[in-house]
């Protein structure tokens, strides 16, 4: 169209002023957001919790308000049970071959574990370092079946392990993982590192896995024994625990499989041992809840498709401290950022008359274990084979001008964000760390365990991770609401009938249902 030469200046410095108003607007929107959710008042937002609670109640009337309607039949609310218990108040006592473990053989992360079920007893496989790396020609798990046993597997791997790097194929949690996902119930770990006295000098993955012992723990009954994320219980030995429980077992010492293990490739095997846990305590059941919200489609023939929008709202709740001491792990990045980020996509989405349906879901229990989304997994709201896509934003507060996009198998959807991300001034960059396997880590695990294309927008680690310091004032508000235009435009795109993404399952991507 063409304008004389004063209209068109006119029509231009409208159009700015409206630009600048809209993105003043999501800033301070999300900003707002982000406040309410992590003020202290909020107490961290635990999985159950009062603060929890109240946050689900604004989410809902957010969304109510934007002209939403609700998800799970009349409400806005998915219930759901859990139970927790406090390490420090339970027992364990554990025996490898009949050989009761002192205190000081092992660290035990019981990640998933239903204490009620007890007592475990499992057979042992044997599978040396415990690898599963295609991308590096290495299965230590190749001809062997596990499903219902407990894993044997040492520190270490066929290359020198970066320190840097605590949450790869090579680590404890990686090897936990790769156990887990192939019907596994228990991973026996075996590091030298841990022979250091707690409060001694530590490693970062010593520090991160002996963090996760002392953790309160939660857990779906529901579940009935399995797990509601890629990762099992974990019981961390010493050498010497492994060298009288094992070593005659095993064929070798734990200082003989390492020298074995440097020379050549080793292959899994059954051993003639089993493993009994026994944990005494009286977990606490509660309640918590997701929050749904629908947009139905105005296509005739796309409204039976959806697109799925999603984060997790809850937090870590709180410590203990010492007077004048901040014990509050607000989460304003982890993850008040990601649904204040949603929250906002679907408030611009709600005019757009998508003509595929969608569905919004903020969790909670992520922080427990993707205890939400893995309650919605056996709930589904809309019917798995009918989602198109999965977007999903978990830290997203501290962009320093791009954002990642975790899309393991998803090439499509990676693709089309960076397109949309370069268009809204946002530069969107792979997973930078593919060796973490952050999928088994995300809410989107659980639909992307049924074949379903997702992308995870996330930013950056930082040392206020997980730590009472991760605070609002630290949040990047420009730039995260480039990421929100990201995140709504790629939705838009979807909504609107654009091509559905095809996923590729990596080779690595094995799940065991």
């Amino acid at each position: 169209m063409n304008f004389p030469k004063k209209s068109f200046c006119l029509a231009l410095c409208l159009g700015l002023i409206t630009l600048i108003a809209a993105d003043d607007l999501t800033q301070k929107r999300a900003e707002a957001t982000i406040r309410f959710l992590a003020d202290d008042l909020l107490e961290g937002r635990a999985t159950p919790s009062h603060g929890l609670d109240i946050a689900a109640l604004y989410l809902a009337g957010e969304l109510q308000a934007a002209g939403w309607q609700p998800a799970n039949g009349g409400s806005y609310l998915q219930e759901y049970t859990l139970k927790s218990f406090a390490p420090q108040t339970t027992k364990y006592t554990i025996s490898i071959n009949g050989v009761t473990l002192d205190a000081k053989d092992f660290t035990f992360v019981p990640i998933g574990m239903d204490p009620e079920l007890s007592p475990f007893q499992y057979r042992l496989v044997f599978a040396g370092h415990g690898i599963f790396a295609p991308e590096r020609k290495v299965d230590d798990f190749a001809g062997i079946d596990i499903k219902g046993k407990a894993v044997v597997s040492l520190f270490g791997a066929p290359w020198p392990l970066d320190p840097a790097i605590i949450h790869g194929y090579d680590r404890g949690l990686g090897k936990a993982v790769h156990a887990t996902v192939r019907g596994g119930k228990f991973l026996i770990y075996v590091s030298e590192e841990f022979a250091s006295p707690p409060g001694s000098v530590a490693s970062a993955e010593v520090a991160l896995l002996r963090d996760y012992a002392s953790m309160p723990l939660s857990y779906l009954p529901e579940f009935k024994g399995n797990f509601a994320m890629g990762v099992s219980p974990c019981l961390i030995l010493v050498p010497s625990a492994f060298d009288k429980t094992l070593a005659k077992a095993a064929g070798g010492t734990y200082t003989e499989w390492q020298k074995r293990l440097a020379r050549k490739r080793f292959k899994a095997k059954a051993l003639d041992a089993s493993i009994e846990v026994r944990v005494e305590t009286k977990p606490q059941s509660g309640k918590a809840s997701n929050v749904a919200a629908m947009l139905t489609g105005i296509d005739p023939q796309l409204k039976d498709e959806w697109i799925v929008l999603s984060a997790h709202y809850d937090g870590l709740g709180s410590m203990a401290t010492p007077p004048g001491q901040d014990g509050i792990y607000n989460g304003a990045d982890d993850n008040a950022s990601g649904t204040a980020a949603m929250l906002e996509a679907a408030r611009r989405l709600a005019g757009a008359k998508p003509r595929r349906s969608v569905l919004i879901l903020f969790f909670s229990g992520e922080e427990m274990g993707l205890l939400g989304s893995g309650h919605y997994s056996f709930h589904p709201l809309v019917p798995r084979g009918r989602i198109v896509a999965n977007i999903n934003a978990d830290m997203v507060g501290r962009s320093s001008g791009n954002v990642y996009g975790i899309a393991a198998g998803c090439d499509e959807m990676f693709n089309e964000a960076a397109r949309i991300g370069k268009q809204k001034g946002i530069e969107v960059l792979p997973d930078p760390n593919p060796s973490w396997r952050l999928i088994y880590f995300i809410d989107s695990y659980h639909v992307a365990r049924f074949n379903v294309p997702y992308i995870e927008f996330f930013t950056e680690m930082h040392k206020e991770y997980h730590q009472p310091t991760d605070e609002v004032g630290l949040i990047r508000y420009p730039e995260l609401g480039r990421i929100i235009d990201l995140i709504t435009g790629l939705a838009d795109y979807f909504a609107q009938g654009g091509k559905k993404p095809l996923f590729k399952r990596p080779s690595w991507f094995l799940t065991a249902d």
